[in-house]
Formats: C-alpha cells, sequence, structure tokens
C-alpha cells in the first residue's frame, strides 16, 4: 500500500477538474485493506472514489481511497467474480467474449463496476442491479467485513446502500448472466449503444457524463406533464421519465457558459470542461440550471454526478 500526500486530482477525473487531497491511497489487495484499516484514523475524513467518471471535486481534507481490484474470475452456470476497480468496458468485453448476455446495454459507459453497483447506473433501459447477486464489503469505520445479497444492496434509480452510507468500501462482487451463444448480436447491440454515444454525447470533451438524474413523469406538475407528451420526449428509463437535457433546453440554457464550464449544445445535461474549467465554474453552472428549472417548471433536479468539496459530499 502507498500513501500519497497533497495529492492533486485533476488528472485522475473525467473532468479534469480537481482539487488537492491530504491524502490519496490505492488499495489493490486484501492486505492493502487491513494495512489501510489500522493505519486510518477514524475521526479523518475519507471519500471512495472508484473512476473519477462521475464526480466534481474541489479540495478534500482527509483521504481519498481508490479500489483497484483488478480481476474477473468466471465460476459455474455464468456466475462472475469481479474485483470492484475492474472498468466496466473490461467487464464487457470479457462477456462477449463468453457469449453471456445481460449487460450489452452498458456500450460505451465509463466507470468501474464498483461505481455502477454504488450508483445504481443505468441507461438505455438497461440497469446493473439485475445482474447482481452478492456484494462483499468493508466498513471503513468499523473493518466489519459483509456480503449483502442482491435485496440488501437497496440498488435502485441511481442509488444504492453503498451511495447512501458512504462508509462501505465494495471489494467485490458476484454477477450473473445469461448464456447467448449468438456472439455477433451482442456485439452488435453493444456498438449500436457505442455509437449512439459517440454521435450524442459531447466526448470530445472533458466531462463527468450527465448531471443530474432525469425526472420521474408522475412527479412532475400537470403543465410539464401536458408540454413533454405534446414534445413526444416521454422515456422510460426504467420507469417513465422526463429527460433533465429537455429541460434544460427548454429553459434556454443549452450553450450557456460560466469561465470555461459549458451546458453542452449536443447534449444539454453534460457540462463540459472547455480547457481550463474550475470547480467553481461548473458548480456556478448546476446551481443556475437547479435555479432556472425550479423557476419555469417548479421542478427541483436532483445531482446525478457526485460532488465533493471540503468535507462535504452531496
Amino acid at each position: 500500500m502507498k500513501i500519497f500526500k497533497d495529492k492533486y486530482l485533476a488528472p485522475l477525473t473525467n473532468f479534469k477538474i480537481g482539487g488537492r487531497a491530504d491524502y490519496y491511497v490505492e488499495l489493490k489487495s486484501e492486505e492493502d485493506i487491513n494495512l489501510f484499516l489500522h493505519w486510518h484514523n477514524k475521526k479523518m475524513p475519507f471519500f471512495i472514489m472508484g473512476g473519477a467518471t462521475n464526480i466534481l471535486i474541489n479540495d478534500f481534507h482527509g483521504v481519498i481511497i481508490r479500489p483497484q481490484f483488478k480481476y474477473i474470475i468466471d465460476e459455474e452456470n455464468e456466475v462472475v467474480k469481479v474485483g470492484s476497480g475492474i472498468m466496466v468496458a473490461e467487464l464487457l468485453e470479457y462477456a462477449l467474449e463468453k457469449g453471456y448476455e445481460g449487460l450489452e446495454w452498458a456500450g460505451g459507459l465509463p466507470g468501474t463496476v464498483g461505481g455502477a453497483v454504488e450508483g445504481g447506473v443505468g441507461c438505455f433501459g438497461g440497469e446493473f442491479k439485475n445482474i447482481v447477486m452478492e456484494v462483499m464489503a468493508v466498513n471503513i469505520l468499523t473493518g466489519e467485513n459483509r456480503i449483502f445479497n442482491r435485496e440488501e444492496c437497496l440498488i435502485e434509480y441511481r442509488n444504492s446502500f453503498f451511495k447512501k452510507s458512504g462508509h462501505w468500501l465494495i471489494v467485490q462482487k458476484k454477477l450473473i448472466f445469461n448464456k447467448n451463444a449468438d456472439k455477433e448480436k451482442l456485439k452488435m447491440v453493444v456498438n449500436e449503444k457505442i455509437n449512439y454515444r459517440q454521435e450524442k454525447h459531447p466526448l470530445e470533451y472533458p466531462n463527468a457524463g450527465s448531471v443530474f438524474k432525469n425526472y420521474p413523469f408522475s412527479k412532475a406538475p400537470q403543465s410539464v406533464q401536458e408540454l413533454v407528451l405534446e414534445k413526444n420526449v416521454l422515456k422510460n428509463d426504467p420507469f417513465p421519465i422526463i429527460p433533465t437535457a429537455f429541460l434544460i433546453s427548454e429553459a434556454g440554457l443549452k450553450g450557456k457558459r460560466i469561465g470555461d464550464a459549458q451546458i453542452s449544445e449536443k447534449h444539454s445535461n453534460f457540462i463540459i470542461n472547455l480547457g481550463r474549467a474550475t470547480f467553481n465554474d461548473v458548480y456556478q453552472l448546476i446551481d443556475l440550471v437547479k435555479k432556472s428549472l425550479e423557476d419555469k417548471f417548479q421542478i427541483q433536479v436532483e445531482n446525478e454526478i457526485r460532488i465533493v468539496k471540503d468535507e462535504k459530499i452531496f
């Protein structure tokens, strides 16, 4: 285990934005976990950072923990044991080679498998929770090692027990797939999703993916529901939702810029870093969107990205 002091975080994030952490540690083995638990002052704030694909982070006065457990082990009956540090893209490539069905909707999805479980990730009608059997995790505060079954993980729309708690380090999970002999069909679906992302998302700029959760149609005011139906933008992902990108566009915010942070003209639920965007640039844009949507539509959108500022995580 190596511990780094005063670690500059921007190069580690997809946003290429970040301050400094008092301490930064990568954990790669069970021995590393034990060493870390022995070293860590339980009063010291900590944040578990996966692939750093969906976070906006400033200075952090504590320790950043980055799980780097990287292994894929095939078990019986299409069950696969996966370390939380494996990228979703790596797992997807493995599944395709095996002819395993259940993750093809995730073509082009960034981030780690641990982050996908923690964040309740899903897209194109697919949900990561559907392939989770169990998760092994360690409580950073108590040292408890526990196995959670699917129900105990409380994985829901862009959320989970682990995200709500913040104290549990996901080490590995068991995933279950369906055997599908038609590998070419699976690959075709994956490529369709990759091509869609390349066409619709501003991947040419540093970004953190969708900034805001989509909004449940059932909770929207009637006037907004009528507008959504009139414009034919209602989606089912995995329940009827209003794309927040639509609301942002309707509010006239597409292309809005503060400093070097800009609401993407290609996909307005993305904020892009034009080169020298700061934490505050992005933070102010997020605040602007929230206030504008509340004023125009009486809707309060929630963050999908994690925001980490000083010792606060929200």
